[in-house]
């Protein structure tokens, strides 16, 4: 693990994600305290739910050209761009929080959403071009463990923030873009590295890969259901983060900031069942995790909305829920990268970001769907529920199916002449 950070680019493409991170996460949740308490007509009947809206777009209207960008110019100047980029958001942002103005605060949502996209593919696509090939699995698992730990810090300190400075709000964003012009000084210390395809032709049409990794899933129905279950994933987590800060904040009444810390609590339930679940499919792929981990995901929502409307009660169930999301979401994304053809892998991969974004963007109208129909925070679990519980069981009919195909992918690459 030394020797890896030992890489100076490497070190300092860590650095910049966590910088990253942190700010889209703290940023986001401030947004979204301040949406939720702000029962302004004109903006929806759940403000909260537009603004998560606003900050997922970006991220599937953008995700193809951002792609092209990153390999037609140096990754390491989109990189350092996107940065700069930043800092111009939050300054932006400090502008609009200071007016108090939330439409504004929503727009540089928005633009923060947009930086991100364009930084996603570069960073990623950076790493083979840093590390050495047999560092990628240990690189590939820092940069992840970086993004985890900026989603748990982040989320905190937006609601630890908020509360210690009710009349100043605008402070955040502020502090948020200073962090990020430290951000550019440490992005800067990464190496240039050479230009991937010059020649590359820059795409706007954001589903431009969709139809063909659709048709290819079409044509394997386990591999659509498991594409399918991973968008539904996100469209549950998207939906539980808003149902999550209403319920405490408003029918709960907690403080911002605890609950806030308790969002990030969860997040480190998720990463526990997901090495719990990496440490069970060690030596094999255990299928059979993704249905244990959804009922149980599924009977823990059901518990919260049936159970007592108390906070340490939603907390305590709802952290083995986590758990058990980990023993869902693990062994999911191997068989995602398991049950393409080789030749395909690339097209299915693609599809299913795209199609993640889309479930992520469509929880912002459940969500808000929920609210005009009257149905509270506490009792969207229900909803929630039962998605989680019936996309389990869709899943575990289509069991034989997904594990004749792994055989037959197994057996095909086996028997294939080694170089």
């Amino acid at each position: 693990m030394r020797d890896l950070f030992a890489v100076g680019s490497f070190r300092h493409m860590v650095a910049t994600q966590f910088l990253t991170v942190f700010n889209d996460n703290a940023f986001r949740q401030t947004v979204l305290l301040l949406a939720l308490a702000a029962d302004s007509a004109g903006f929806g009947s759940d403000p909260q739910a537009r603004a998560g809206l606003v900050f997922a777009l970006p991220f599937l209207v953008f995700a193809v050209f951002a792609g092209d960008v990153a390999d037609r110019f140096s990754k390491r100047g989109v990189i350092v761009a996107a940065k700069w980029a930043e800092v111009g958001v939050m300054a932006l942002a400090t502008f609009a929080l200071f007016a108090g103005s939330l439409p504004f605060g929503v727009a540089a949502l928005f633009l923060m959403g947009a930086q991100s996209a364009f930084l996603s593919p570069a960073k990623y696509g950076i790493i083979p071009e840093i590390v050495a090939r047999r560092d990628l699995g240990r690189a590939n698992g820092l940069m992840h463990s970086s993004v985890l730990v900026g989603i748990i810090l982040g989320q905190s300190a937006a609601g630890i923030m908020k509360s210690a400075l009710p009349g100043a709000i605008w402070s955040i964003p502020l502090l948020l873009a200073l962090l990020a012009l430290f951000g550019v000084w440490i992005a800067r210390k990464i190496a240039p590295v050479p230009v991937a395809d010059p020649q590359r032709r820059l795409r706007l049409n954001p589903f431009a890969r969709l139809p063909a990794g659709m048709a290819i899933a079409w044509r394997n129905k386990p591999l659509f259901a498991v594409m399918m279950a991973h968008g539904v994933f996100h469209l549950i987590g998207g939906v539980f983060l808003y149902s999550w800060n209403q319920m405490g904040v408003r029918e709960l009444g907690q403080n911002e900031g605890l609950w806030s810390a308790a969002l990030a609590l969860l997040s480190v339930a998720l990463a526990a069942g997901s090495l719990l679940a990496g440490r069970l499919c060690r030596n094999r792929l255990r299928a059979g995790l993704v249905p244990l981990g959804g009922v149980i995901l599924a009977a823990t929502m059901f518990a919260v909305a049936a159970g007592p409307r108390s906070a340490g009660y939603a907390f305590g169930v709802l952290m083995c829920g986590y758990v058990a999301a980990g023993l869902f979401l693990v062994p999911l994304n191997t068989l995602l990268q398991q049950l393409p053809d080789e030749a395909e892998k690339g097209l299915a991969q693609g599809a299913s970001i795209t199609l993640d974004w889309l479930f992520l963007v469509a929880a912002s109208f459940l969500k808000e769907g929920l609210t005009m129909a009257g149905i509270g925070a506490a009792d969207s679990f229900w909803v929630l529920g039962g998605i989680m519980l019936v996309t389990t069981l869709l899943l575990v009919r289509l069991g034989p199916d997904a594990a004749r195909a792994i055989a037959t992918i197994r057996a095909r690459e086996q028997s294939a002449p080694r170089p």
